[in-house]
Parts: C-alpha cells; sequence; structure tokens
C-alpha cells in the first residue's frame, strides 16, 4: 500500500504503480526508486512494466541547436504539450569545421543513432548508455533504425556505395553484432548513383518512416515521372526486399508518418488544409483519406503529434517571418479536431525542428554492455550536465 499525506487512506500500490508511475517521465519514475524497496525493483528490473512506461510515453519530435556564444551544440525534445525543451545530448567545443558533430540519423524505441564526436554511436539518452557502432562508419547513409520482432533484435539499414559503378547497395546490421549482410539495390532509380549522392541529404530533411514492419522513403520526384511527385520506396525488413508504390496523393507537401496503430499515415498539406490518408492494406496499396484538419495562413513546414493514450492527430505547424533583421520561428499548436490554435511557441535564438522522433524508455539492451562497453554509462561529454530543462515561453525568454 502506498502511503497518503496527512494520514488519509492508502492506495493500492498496484493502482500507484500501474495508474500513476507509469505515466511519469524517465527522471521523476527513477527519483521514485527510493520511496521503497519493492518500487525499486519494479521500476529498474521489471521488463513488463519498463515495456508498458516505455509505450506510455509521448512521442516528441527532436530540436538541434547550435549556440556559436557558449560553443555548445545540443539535441532537446520538445514536448507539444507545455512547451518545454527536455534535453538529450550535446556537446562541447561548437567550430565552424565541427558544426555537423552532433546529429540524429534514426531514432526507434528511446534509441537514437547519433554522429557525435566523430563516430556513430547507438545511445539510450534516459539511461545514459551508448555503445559505438564501427562498422557502419563506411555507410554513405544511415536509412533506419527498427525493431525486429520475431528475433527481439534491433536492425540498422544502411547504403554503402558500390565502387565500380557508384550504385547504392543496402546492408542490415544486426546492433550488438559482427554482422553486416547486403540486401541488394532497391528498384531503378533509386539504385542510381545520382541518388546515392542525393540520399543523404534528403534522408537529413525527411527521415524514413518504419511502420507496420516496412521502411517507407518520403515521396520524391524522379527521373521521367513527368513531374509526378509521388514514387515511394518501401523496403519489407521481415522479406528483407524492396518495393516500389505511389502515394494516394502528388504534390511537394507531404508528411510521412507511423500512426499509433502502427499503420503508415500521409499528411498532403497546402491551402489552407492538411488531409491525413492512411494505408489500410499493403497488398493492395490501398489509402483512405481520413480526415482534413484547417491550417493557419502560410505553412513553413508541418509535424503530426502522436498521442500515446488517444487517436486524434494534432499537428505542429512551423512557419517563418522576417522582423527586425531577425530570422524567428514559430511552432503552432493545431488541434487535430476542430483545427484551433492549442498553443504557439516561438525562439529567437537557432534552433532547427528535426523530424526524428524520441521516446524515452527505460527497457535493457544486453548490446550496450557487449564487448567491454559496460554500457559506456555517464560517459562525458555526450549526456554530462543535462540535469536541468528550457522552457518555451510566448514572451520569446527562455528559463533554465
Amino acid at each position: 500500500m502506498a502511503a497518503a499525506a496527512g494520514g488519509g487512506p492508502l492506495l493500492p500500490e498496484d493502482l500507484v504503480v500501474w495508474e500513476i508511475l507509469i505515466r511519469l517521465p524517465a527522471k521523476p519514475l527513477l527519483r521514485c526508486r527510493a520511496v521503497c524497496r519493492s518500487w525499486r525493483r519494479r521500476l529498474t528490473s521489471d521488463a513488463k512494466f519498463l515495456l508498458a512506461h516505455h509505450r506510455r510515453q509521448p512521442s516528441l519530435p527532436l530540436l538541434t541547436k547550435g549556440d556559436r556564444t557558449t560553443e555548445e551544440r545540443r539535441i532537446d525534445a520538445l514536448d507539444h504539450r507545455t512547451g518545454e525543451r527536455r534535453p538529450v545530448a550535446r556537446t562541447t567545443g561548437w567550430t565552424a569545421a565541427n558544426a555537423d558533430d552532433l546529429n540524429v540519423l534514426a531514432s526507434c524505441d528511446g534509441l537514437l543513432i547519433l554522429l557525435a564526436n566523430g563516430g556513430l554511436q547507438i545511445c539510450n539518452p534516459a539511461t545514459r548508455q551508448r555503445a559505438p557502432l564501427t562498422l557502419l562508419h563506411g555507410a554513405s547513409c544511415i536509412s533506419a533504425l527498427y525493431s525486429h520482432r520475431p528475433s527481439g533484435s534491433y536492425r540498422v539499414l544502411c547504403c554503402f556505395e558500390r565502387a565500380e559503378d557508384g550504385h547504392a547497395v543496402y546492408h542490415v546490421h544486426t546492433v550488438g553484432s559482427r554482422e553486416l549482410r547486403c540486401v541488394g539495390e532497391p528498384p531503378a532509380p533509386w539504385a542510381s548513383g545520382d541518388m546515392v549522392m542525393a540520399m543523404p541529404m534528403m534522408v537529413y530533411f525527411h527521415p524514413h518512416v518504419v511502420a507496420d514492419g516496412r521502411i517507407y522513403w518520403q515521396p520524391v520526384m524522379l527521373p521521367g515521372g513527368n513531374g509526378k511527385v509521388n514514387n515511394m520506396v518501401a523496403f519489407d525488413t521481415m522479406a528483407e526486399s524492396f518495393q516500389q508504390l505511389l502515394s494516394p496523393v502528388e504534390g511537394p507537401f507531404l508528411e510521412l508518418f507511423q500512426m499509433n496503430s502502427g499503420a503508415l499515415g500521409l499528411y498532403h498539406y497546402g491551402g489552407g488544409t492538411a488531409d491525413l490518408w492512411v494505408l489500410q492494406d499493403h497488398g493492395s496499396w490501398s489509402w483512405s483519406m481520413n480526415h482534413r484538419i484547417k491550417l493557419p495562413g502560410l505553412v513553413y513546414s508541418l509535424l503530426p503529434v502522436l498521442d500515446p493514450e488517444g487517436d486524434v492527430l494534432d499537428v505542429l505547424v512551423l512557419s517563418k517571418s522576417v522582423g527586425s533583421g531577425n530570422l524567428w520561428k514559430h511552432v503552432q499548436h493545431i488541434s487535430g479536431a476542430n483545427g484551433s490554435l492549442l498553443a504557439r511557441y516561438e525562439w529567437s535564438v537557432y534552433l532547427k525542428l528535426s523530424r526524428h522522433r524520441f521516446k524515452e524508455s527505460l527497457v535493457h539492451h544486453d548490446f550496450f554492455s557487449i564487448d567491454g562497453n559496460a554500457g559506456c554509462v555517464d560517459e562525458k561529454p555526450l549526456f554530462d550536465g543535462l540535469s536541468t530543462v528550457a522552457v518555451l515561453r510566448d514572451d520569446n525568454s527562455e528559463s533554465h
């Protein structure tokens, strides 16, 4: 039984754990270990609880911040519900020469693949663990990190450039192993040398999306496409094969994402509205238009908001305007139910809103302790000094 303040009635421990603690962010949850021995054991080693806790966490877009005045580069998770920026990782000694030294290349289940300190690493910011991905250092592009459900492993799809013709050849790496398997080329023209050169930049702006056991590339205009921008390619993670398909709509303003149901969602926005399309059937590649949201004014970019306990999808709308010689960015949180403005945030420091998402997880992974890594807990400076949070306020001030 959980103790109550002021001698009131006690709450059953299961109710406290499975209805209250399970909803807490990772940091305050871990502080609750000090309450009693049973909580300490459950909150740190009960696999069922840790997985359920992860599923209750919000899926938050990541912000990158490069501050020339402090020589610090940082990655935060933006909580759309409060405007809070939750620190995720950082490096110091920022210079023009290493401006891109801290970047998120892939994300899945609370794990991030980072380009940090000149190398590729997989890390869990919630547990402050990381491990190098030395086999992938020669890859021209990290396409996706995904969970392979049958084996329980995590795998990375990556692209290597073939020396003789410059074509894209894809490989799969099982994290924690020394395995790097070739899975072949995507359909033409996705394997061409031109696409190999363009892919890192394409993935930087529009990361591949993992949904229902497949990895989806953002629709792009391909040579000979007659101006249509609805060509897509997918990689089946079970069959380890590529497929080509068409998106349900044409146009440059398309945003792919994984819905809470696991299905592939696509937002088509422009002209003051955003239409939500859902891929209903992988066999026939049939889509349905499920929802329309009214958008405010000119939209620079759009990100879906994923609520772990609801089906209504709000959106974060990014817009730009110039004022007093400075470039300002604005984020508006728009209701998916009626298109109303729920909140508005803006900042004057340089921040980039990434399409990679972070969903905190305290689930244990054996690959962090392989080959003498010992989990690399509290390595500096990647996770050092990230105990405070910054809040975005409507008056542009930042509190720490």
